[in-house]
């Protein structure tokens, strides 16, 4: 009699667990997602030339 009712009760937690723990994997997965970005540094990429040499060019060096 205690062996059904034990696995219906496993049963039933296993029913419970699964979403929840689902659930709380993609929060984390979409966290971490969003801190990635926040760690980003934009950067400008000039296929100048002149612009890039213009910039480069050390005021001293005139």
């Amino acid at each position: 009699m205690g062996t059904p009712l034990l696995l219906a009760l496993a049963a039933l937690l296993v029913l419970i667990a699964v979403p929840a723990s689902r659930d709380l994997f993609n929060a984390m997965r979409t966290q971490s997602e969003r801190n990635a970005k926040r760690r980003l540094v934009p950067i400008r990429i000039d296929d100048d030339r002149d612009a890039r040499m213009r910039r480069n060019r050390d005021p001293y060096d005139r």
